[in-house]
């Protein structure tokens, strides 16, 4: 829904692979129009009233969840939603309150950009865990209050703020919904367009200690933060080390393989996303090609990991999916059938819209993909000789989109066992995003055009764990990984 807050502190995983494209070139967005525009409501509408027709017009054409049985009623959200729009007062308003009819349907692929960039944040970002919430993140100068159990805000107890958000965030199930809070309670709308904010629009958080700090909202822009002091992670030396690679992989002692699966992109999935954005452009397109040069082709890679594993008899693989937020789903695809020599994938069902039509065409792919739909589940089949030994996959909180499509092709296909934390996908979801903006008030958004449907339909909407380790503050702090610590005294 909104912008990470945590976007401040630092880039994504692998974002430096799009060092110069993805900040120059944007994802191509369509402005969307239908007949809508025709009725007398939209034209007897303000700015706000004819968006909020659109909007509601784009969902149901678009959204596979209005196909069949449409997720919440349409009439009365209509009906409401325009009289409300009525007394809209800007344009961040108007994003949130259409950001609450599209939590509705529960995608976390469908929502509302509501620019950070644009506005104002409370300077703090809290962690959570089993036994509360705590403050990792504060505005320089009050590093005093780092590390400390949040008691209450504003007199109230954090599972007020948990449930009075609720309706804000486009959540798969809680998890998600507890990783947007965390990222984006930071937003000085969400507070101040509750009325959860001091008159003085300050919001004032008190300790378990006893201790307390006021916190009045800034500029995003000229914001300075200070992250509590920590200890890194194995798996984040790793990462670092690794150059901040998408993939890469550690030999560890009793005969285990470590692989840091942290996104589901490769050398050529990039060049396919990018490339004809800066076709046209010989400056962009060298630098491109110049960024691409670090990122392995993934089959390559795991040609080369397979064969140094056999070489050195190694006979487990884990593979660490726990940062993976997705991606191309062809890559999970190759490495499961490494693990077994015939596998049978997610079914895709796509929403034919007028929204898709226009967007293929925008970023060049064949229209007539929009009709691919077999209504079967594909079986993918490889002739190379499967990996025999045994396989954990660990997820986590994060793991999301392809990887968590990743996680449930193997539960489905009875690869390996899974182990870590419940994660934000749903092992049947939507997703494959297209870019909206609304015409009159420029608001922008994405929404999902298809339905990915788990190979095992008799299973439920859950991925059972093995083992459930979750990561207290405490372990966070001093860089412990209750996860890494059982694969190893596996």
């Amino acid at each position: 829904m909104l912008h990470s807050f945590l976007k401040l502190l630092r880039q994504s995983l692998c974002a430096f692979v799009v060092l110069f494209a993805i900040q120059a070139v944007a994802q191509p967005t369509i402005t969307y129009h239908s007949k809508v525009e025709e009725s007398e409501k939209y034209k007897n509408g303000n700015e706000y009233q004819k968006d909020f027709l659109l909007f509601m017009d784009m969902l149901q054409t678009t959204h596979p969840a209005f196909e069949k049985n449409s997720p919440f009623d349409v009439k009365k959200e209509l009906e409401q939603g325009y009289s409300y729009c009525a007394k809209c007062v800007d344009l961040q308003e108007f994003a949130f309150y259409i950001q609450q009819v599209a939590s509705k349907i529960h995608d976390e692929h469908t929502g509302v950009n509501i620019s950070a960039n644009q506005g104002l944040l409370y300077p703090f970002h809290f962690y959570i865990d089993e036994k509360g919430c705590y403050l990792d993140v504060v505005h320089k100068g009050n590093e005093a209050s780092l590390g400390k159990q949040i008691l209450k805000i504003n007199g109230q107890e954090m599972s007020f703020f948990y449930n009075h958000f609720k309706k804000f965030f486009n959540a798969n199930n809680d998890v998600g919904y507890k990783r947007m809070l965390k990222n984006n309670a930071c937003q000085f709308y969400l507070w101040h367009g509750t009325g959860l904010c001091e008159r003085d629009s300050s919001i004032n958080i008190t300790f378990t200690d006893g201790s307390s700090l006021r916190l009045y909202p800034v500029p995003t822009k000229s914001v300075t933060l200070s992250p509590v002091q920590r200890i890194p992670s194995f798996t984040e030396i790793m990462f670092q080390q690794n150059g901040k690679l998408p993939f890469s992989y550690q030999f560890l002692d009793g005969g285990i393989c470590y692989l840091l699966f942290a996104e589901c992109e490769d050398h050529n999935t990039y060049m396919q996303k990018y490339s004809p954005q800066v076709a046209c452009n010989a400056t962009l397109r060298a630098r491109l090609e110049q960024q691409l040069k670090r990122i392995p082709i993934f089959t390559e890679f795991l040609d080369s990991m397979f064969r140094n594993m056999k070489e050195k008899n190694i006979k487990t693989l884990v593979v660490d999916v726990r940062a993976n937020g997705g991606g191309n789903s062809t890559l999970c695809n190759e490495l499961l059938c490494r693990l077994k020599s015939s596998i049978t994938g997610t079914k895709t069902e796509v929403r034919l819209s007028q929204l898709a039509e226009d967007y293929y065409k925008a970023i060049g792919m064949d229209v007539s993909l929009l009709h691919s739909s077999t209504g079967n589940h594909p079986v993918f089949s490889s002739s190379t000789t499967p990996f025999d030994g045994k396989v954990i996959w660990i997820q986590g909180e994060k793991t999301f989109s392809s990887a968590g499509l990743l996680i449930t092709m193997a539960v489905d296909n009875n690869i390996g066992t899974v182990i870590g934390e419940p994660a934000s996908y749903s092992p049947t979801h939507y997703g494959d995003i297209i870019s909206w903006m609304l015409p009159n008030t420029q608001t922008t958004g994405y929404v999902s055009h298809k339905l990915f449907v788990r190979p095992d339909e008799t299973k439920g909407d859950e991925i059972p764990l093995t083992k459930i380790l979750p990561t207290s503050f405490e372990d966070y702090v001093k860089g412990i990984d209750p996860v890494f610590n059982w694969v190893i005294n596996y």
